[in-house]
């Protein structure tokens, strides 16, 4: 299952980049202090030839069509090869690129937006985006906490770095820490839906399900249409053993935004689950279509097609992640394990098997789920 690991900041900083259309870690946490919004310095003017290579982009992109983030993206970089002071052709070309899965290149493009425009906080936030998912936690944590302390607090970016912060902390286990950036977060700046459901997900790690179920109620009533909340819910109702309850909040949650993918994997892997492989096939096909590097829902999807009896498909999509995903990644060790489980068990391939075993148990940690049922089967196999 998988919790919320996103608030849509990537939309959120698209949006944010055609509002500037014009163009003009370890030990406890440490307490931000406000220091009160950064002042945009002033710049030059933009040069002609750049801006309408900008108005260019931004029109492509309000237009649409399959080919209007290509053209958008070819013409902010003629833009900012123009004038490599328009920070805002910089900050959308970020945004572009983070949608495109390419997150070195979006760290680029924004530190060279900062560069010329540090005041701007959608981009240090979508920076810290980008930074997070390339595993680079302290210096994402850094540009969290540079938000929380140069955001004016009545400003919603404030709520959303701190959402963010507590959960980079909760994933580091750092539950007292992350409680304390929210409940600083709702002294200061009023309480969102999203800070009350990182609570929820905060209590459910500590097992503190009773308070995890009160502030899930809470997040609900704040914002009835928050896919995030009814996705925390229903894994509350996982953990308490209510399936059916469970399904159909990832059900409600994947309604009111079918682009939240969160919620779309949770629900399929309650098919998974049930031997519903039809039906979680289809959500997982429009996951991979939506997020062609989700290398956990091509592992889902290749059991799906196992579970279909396509062992071609599944074994296709399984080589595609041991191919293509980090190596020390907990998707690659499951590819790899799913690839020796579809030799050995269906295919009646044990040298492959072996093979597939000894990358897996090479590559995966030692905490890998999958870690002593791998030794148990190199025994069987005779390894």
């Amino acid at each position: 299952m998988r919790p919320p690991t996103r608030l849509g900041l990537v939309a959120a900083a698209l949006a944010a980049a055609l509002l500037v259309a014009g163009c003009g870690g370890g030990g406890g946490t440490r307490r931000i202090q406000a220091t009160g919004p950064r002042e945009a310095p002033k710049l030059d003017p933009v040069k002609p030839e750049a801006r309408r290579e900008f108005d260019g982009a931004l029109r492509a992109l309000r237009l649409g069509g399959p080919e209007a983030p290509e053209t958008a993206r070819a013409r902010f970089e003629a833009a900012v090869g123009i004038d490599g002071k328009l920070w805002e052709g910089w900050h959308n070309l970020g945004v572009l690129r983070a949608r495109d899965g390419d997150d070195e290149g979006a760290v680029g493009a924004f530190e060279r937006a900062l560069a010329v425009n540090p005041a701007h906080a959608p981009t240090r936030l979508a920076r810290a985006e980008s930074l997070r998912r390339l595993g680079r936690v302290k210096d994402a944590r850094a540009d969290y906490e540079t938000t929380l302390r140069e955001t004016a607090e009545d400003d919603p970016l404030r709520r959303d770095a701190a959402a963010r912060l507590a959960s980079l902390l909760r994933d580091a286990g750092a539950y007292d820490d992350a409680v304390e950036v929210l409940r600083d977060t709702l002294r200061v700046a009023g309480a969102t839906s999203r800070i009350y459901t990182e609570l929820c997900l905060i209590y459910m790690a500590q097992g503190r399900d009773e308070l995890a179920v009160l502030v899930i109620g809470r997040a609900i009533e704040l914002d009835a249409k928050d896919p995030a909340a009814y996705n925390a819910l229903a894994l509350l109702y996982l953990r308490q053993g209510k399936a059916q309850e469970a399904f159909d909040r990832f059900d409600h949650a994947t309604s009111l935004d079918p682009s939240y993918i969160d919620a779309r994997y949770n629900k399929a892997s309650v098919l998974l689950d049930a031997g519903d492989f039809t039906r979680a096939k289809q959500e997982l096909e429009t996951i991979v279509q939506k997020a062609p590097d989700d290398w956990a829902a091509h592992v889902s999807l290749g059991v799906a097609w196992r579970g279909l009896k396509d062992h071609a498909a599944a074994r296709k999509k399984f080589e595609l992640v041991a191919d293509k995903a980090p190596r020390r990644s907990r998707a690659r060790g499951d590819a790899l394990w799913n690839l020796a489980v579809l030799k050995s068990d269906f295919l009646e391939d044990n040298a492959g098997a072996k093979a597939d075993l000894e990358r897996f148990l090479q590559d995966a940690g030692t905490g890998h789920p999958k870690r002593q049922a791998a030794e148990q089967k190199r025994k069987e196999l005779g390894i």
